[in-house]
């Protein structure tokens, strides 16, 4: 292996497990801004929030367990406009592509969960709502669709990162070591920040979640680059996507201890 293409590599993965926890964060303080709003005095931990089992109305409880799921699709939403806009090959637009693609996981992914959990987001709204699990499957269907859907077409903005020159074969080395190892590799690291747990699906998430992005492999390759020069981190391990690591992390495990 190259040396730009383990630069590439490390920080790709960096960016990922940056985004990863940012987007968990992101969604439990939708969670926790919610049930602030409502007078529930919670408690905010790194993959959940806690709350002290006080009555609120259903309303109240079905605003507040879609909250976390909406700031995820908002987050998506935003995040892949300004990649589009931006189609730049830097670091800061790399990280932008996986928030992008973690917020699009996350809140698709909880639509996907809703007839099998009633511990997801999801779950407990269709719970609250009382929908027929024939509802709750048909959620799911749509739910699986369009995560394929979206993520292809904002996956394919990988290729902002290859130059245009490239051949087809140093082109899928390019996709191997920018999306398809930095995921395998961070969802492991993913998977081991999120201990200490309250319930198994903060495991299953984080392992198993983000593989779902390799649907756009294809249509990276397809889809043509704008670029004519190589990507800024090939050169060298950014000190700013090393900073955002570090700052994730150091969040993360504040966060293990609960802030009310």
């Amino acid at each position: 292996m190259s040396k730009p293409l383990i630069n590439i590599l490390l920080n790709s993965t960096m960016a990922f497990v940056s985004a990863f926890i940012f987007t968990t964060f992101f969604h439990e303080f939708g969670h926790y801004l919610s049930y602030s709003v409502f007078g529930e005095n919670p408690t905010l931990f790194h993959n959940y929030v806690q709350t002290p089992g006080q009555q609120l109305g259903i309303g109240a409880k079905l605003v507040s367990a879609l909250a976390g799921p909406v700031s995820s699709l908002m987050q998506g939403i935003v995040l892949a406009l300004v990649v589009y806009k931006k189609q730049e090959n830097t670091a800061r637009n790399l990280f932008y592509l996986w928030l992008s693609l973690l917020g699009f996981v996350n809140f698709f992914g909880y639509l996907v969960m809703t007839p099998f959990s009633t511990v997801g987001d999801t779950g407990k709204a269709a719970e609250l709502m009382r929908l027929d699990h024939s509802v709750r499957s048909v959620i799911a269907f749509v739910g699986l669709v369009l995560a394929i859907w979206v993520i292809r077409k904002v996956g394919k903005n990988f290729s902002v990162f290859i130059p245009a020159d490239c051949g087809a074969k140093l082109r899928t080395k390019y996709v191997y070591h920018i999306m398809f190892f930095p995921i395998m590799i961070g969802s492991i690291l993913n998977t081991l920040l999120a201990f200490p747990v309250a319930a198994l699906l903060s495991v299953i998430y984080p392992a198993t979640s983000s593989y779902v992005i390799m649907s756009s492999f294809d249509a990276i390759l397809k889809n043509a680059s704008p670029q004519p020069t190589k990507p800024e981190f090939e050169d060298r391990l950014m000190k700013s996507v090393m900073l955002l690591l570090l700052s994730a992390i150091l969040l993360n495990r504040l966060l293990t201890t609960g802030v009310g």
